[in-house]
């Protein structure tokens, strides 16, 4: 074998091991948040809140809408089947048979066969005669060529290079996997040699982990005896530091036993594994030789060892992904009975073998394997007898772990194939093998139908929980109390929970059911605590409990917000800064298929109820977006109405009577609330007969909340009314800027202000006056008159103007029956004056017509 192909084939491993860690890593951060991700659940509370534009009696006075508040919770959502896992797992499996089988061709031939045996016994653990395909001659027919193969390279062709032994291995594996997907008639062949086979890779990482459970007391003893100047010093420093060692990983087991409540940040099984990965690495070479293996050990160093770390990530990565924490659970255990049973060992035999040498100051760091008193073989036969004891004291628990993840995988393909029957089986067995499981205790609560499955579900839960902490057991079981409105059980479920101490999600839900026991102080508590993992619910939220109090907080000054984008946020906020009579900027992003979704909806509806708002537009820009689109259509009385309020608070009076009568035309069955809102906006006007009509309206159609009641009590008791429109200073404020400006915006200006508020009478007349002066056209004048006379029908003024109007624009048909209206309006003198002027007027025009 050439340096160039060695050298491909060793960074190659190295390659793979770094995958695993990638893979492990990536494990870590997103847990199995793939396979049962966190869901938020929004629920819409409405305030009532007053729009106070005047004072009636000493009180205030206006509109009571009602504001809609966002709170939040979360849940989980259903268990999700990722094949994408198995896939890549079942990849590494195979890499790892193959760099094994090619392993096994270089040693010698006592090892040949050990090695080989334990090869075997992983490809009958396969259970490929579940394929239900050439059983058992599949299975013999693998270990055969197997045999063949590599007898054939290890005894009668040793002078193979590496190159083509890896290359015909790769096509023995190649063409197992190839009749694997031919021969079965079934959908995902190779997820199911997995799913049956998965205690054959189990087997590969107990014996890797075993093989490197006591190598971190190897590098402990060489960082400190190594360079020392004291041998006295260094048997103080390893004997400390490799004392609080064992001690660590025997209360790390105990911990797991659940025999003393532990909680070490960042230490953990797995971060001892990848220290031990790492320690087995850099002490492998020394280590080797005591095993007296023969053969080339380089193809165990640079090939073997790092896909067999690849292998161990890779597997505990899946067991994170998929949710499958008895698998995850088993392989715990393995590291920390090994790991203690190594450590504690390889501990006492370093002190018995070196503490002489260390007190003479020599360096025995490099011969650790190799003790002078203690052989070596004696210790690890010792070792492997306490890891058996281990396994037998906990009886054999990790065993049935893994045996409980099997047949968790093996459920979990069933569901994803929709055979519910098989998949029961299969999550019962697994309970039966390990009944604190989360993955099939999860699944069988979920799939719950009948009523003695339903009451079963706390029970399942409870049983997760007893297994260990687990947040997302914890909110499903809280979550099934608040489905029943049992709200004491809501909230003791989470008030003790360990899990509140620590988990985001927790932590909001607990302050979700302290709000709903009204302990305020408490979810103040709770969601400022889970500001973290759940911190954009927990804001919104934040803004919710700060609306509720709001008399007793200033806006905003609770919390700094981060996630000011989010519309849960900006919602609760917008109400907010209403209630406090606040200006909060409108921003919202406008879906390009235009379909609303509700918090955008109430969003929306709470910035149009805003009084204290520059940006009117915005919103206005917005409401006509989403209007324009059909599929909101279930949305559009309640959209009209938010409009129906921007415009009045943006003092577009005429815009708003407008709106409001269309909200009531959409449905007059439902028109109880417009007309409460007209009545109110008419008091504000003025418009004490146009008030009364619209109470009676809305009595009538059955709108009879104490809002509406009050008013009616408070106008009885009115005695100097003296609510008037007026839009005098906007007409002020255009001539006073008369000079600043040109013709054509004075115009457009006198034309706003003319179409603003047809209540006020008298500057409306007056500023369609000034506009005629200015240039308006005839047609122009009759069109604001025509709307004005639309929202104030009682005004005599805007009808003797509007019947002017009609006759300079030669309607004469439009006139006439304007002068019916205005016969009830006027006395007969002031009817036949405005008349005379009328026919005049038309009179005229016929005359210029003809001449």
């Amino acid at each position: 074998m050439n340096s160039t192909t060695f050298n491909i084939l060793k960074y190659l491993g190295l390659v793979l091991a770094s995958l695993g860690l990638i893979w492990f890593g990536y494990a870590w951060v997103t847990g199995d948040e793939l396979t049962l991700p966190w869901q938020v659940e929004s629920s819409f509370k409405t305030r009532p809140f007053l729009l106070e534009y005047f004072s009636i009696n000493g009180k205030p006075g206006g509109v009571v809408a009602d504001q809609i508040i966002s709170w939040q919770k979360f849940r989980t959502g259903e268990l999700q089947y990722l094949l994408w896992p198995e896939k890549v797992l079942f990849i590494i499996i195979m890499i790892t048979m193959a760099i094994g089988t090619l392993t096994v061709t270089y040693l010698n031939r006592f090892s040949y066969f050990i090695f080989s045996g334990f090869i075997i016994f992983c490809l009958i653990q396969l259970r490929l005669e579940e394929l239900g395909v050439a059983d058992p001659y599949l299975t013999y027919g693998l270990i055969g060529a197997y045999l063949l193969l590599t007898y054939y390279f290890q005894a009668i062709n040793k002078k193979v290079s590496v190159l083509i032994r890896l290359i015909t291995i790769t096509l023995l594996y190649g063409s197992f996997i190839a009749l694997v997907n031919y021969l079965p008639n079934m959908d995902y062949p190779n997820i199911v040699v997995l799913s049956f086979g998965f205690l054959g890779p189990l087997l590969w990482v107990t014996l890797f982990i075993i093989f490197i459970a006591g190598d971190n007391i190897y590098s402990l003893f060489k960082l400190t005896t190594q360079g020392s100047t004291e041998g006295k010093n260094s048997l103080i420093h390893f004997g400390i530091i490799g004392a609080v060692y064992v001690l660590l990983v025997a209360l790390m087991f105990m911990e797991k036993n659940e025999d003393l409540q532990l909680d070490l940040f960042l230490i953990s099984p797995e971060s001892l594994l990848i220290a031990s990965m790492i320690s087995g690495y850099f002490c492998f070479d020394q280590k080797i030789k005591t095993f007296n293996i023969g053969g080339d050990t380089f193809v165990l160093k640079d090939w073997l060892y790092p896909v067999l770390c690849a292998l161990t990530l890779g597997v505990v990565a899946y067991a994170k992904i998929t949710a499958n924490d008895a698998i995850e659970n088993a392989v715990d255990w393995v590291i920390l009975i090994s790991h203690l049973a190594f450590g504690a060992a390889f501990f006492v035999y370093a002190l018995i073998n070196f503490l002489p040498a260390l007190m003479q100051n020599m360096q025995v760091w490099h011969i650790f394997f190799e003790g002078p008193r203690t052989p070596m073989l004696t210790v690890r036969l010792f070792c492997v007898i306490m890891i058996v004891g281990g396994f037998l004291y906990l009886e054999n628990r990790p065993y049935r772990m893994a045996k409980a993840g099997q047949y968790t995988m093996l459920a979990s393909l069933a569901e994803y194939i929709d055979n519910d029957l098989l998949a029961d089986q299969y999550h019962q067995q697994s309970n039966f093998f390990e009944f604190y499981n989360f993955r099939s205790n999860y699944a069988l609560a979920q799939k719950a139908r009948t009523t003695k499955e339903r009451q079963e579900i706390p029970e399942r839960l409870i049983a997760i929980m007893r297994g260990g902490e687990n947040p997302k057991a914890r909110v499903a079981y809280s979550n099934y109390f608040a489905e029943r409105n049992d709200l004491y059980r809501t909230l003791s479920s989470l008030m003790y929970a360990p899990e509140s101490e620590y988990n985001d999600q927790v932590q909001n839900n607990l302050g979700m059911a302290h709000y709903e026991y009204q302990n305020y102080d408490s979810a103040y508590r709770y969601f400022s605590a889970s500001l973290g993992g759940g911190a954009y619910v927990s804001e919104s939220n934040l803004a919710a409990l700060n609306y509720d109090i709001a008399a007793q907080v200033d806006f905003d000054t609770t919390i700094n917000y981060e996630y000011e984008n989010n519309i849960h946020l900006k919602l609760n906020r917008q109400a907010l800064a209403n209630a406090q009579h606040q200006f909060l900027p409108f921003s919202i992003e406008l879906d390009p298929d235009t379909i609303l979704t509700r918090e955008q909806l109430f969003y929306i509806y709470n910035a149009a109820l805003s009084q204290k708002r520059d940006d009117y537009k915005e919103v206005e820009e917005a409401i006509t977006y989403y209007r324009s689109n059909l599929k909101n259509a279930q949305y559009n009385t309640f959209l009209l109405t938010s409009l129906s309020f921007l415009y009045y608070h943006s003092r577009r009076v005429n815009n708003a009577f407008e709106t409001i009568e269309l909200v009531i035309a959409s449905n007059l069955a439902a028109a109880g609330f417009p007309y409460y809102v007209k009545a109110v906006w008419a008091y504000d006007q003025g418009q004490s007969d146009l008030a009364v009509e619209s109470i009676n309206n809305a009595r009538k159609r059955g709108f009879d909340e104490p809002a509406l009641r009050n008013f009616m009590d408070d106008l009885k008791l009115v005695v100097d009314y003296d609510q008037q429109a007026d839009i005098s200073p906007l007409l002020q404020e255009a001539r006073a800027n008369q000079a600043s400006v040109s013709p054509e915006e004075f115009l457009e200006k006198l034309k706003e202000i003319a179409s603003t508020n047809a209540f006020d009478v008298s500057t409306t007349l007056e500023a369609l006056t000034l506009a005629e002066s200015a240039g308006l056209t005839t047609q122009e004048k009759y069109e604001l008159l025509r709307n004005a006379i639309k929202v104030n029908n009682q005004s005599a003024e805007l009808w003797k103007a509007y019947v002017i109007a009609c006759a300079e624009n030669n309607y004469r048909t439009f006139g006439e029956t304007a002068l019916e209206s205005l016969s009830v309006l006027v006395s007969e003198e002031e009817l036949e004056s405005v008349r005379e002027d009328f026919e005049e007027i038309l009179a005229a025009k016929k005359s210029s017509i003809f001449n």
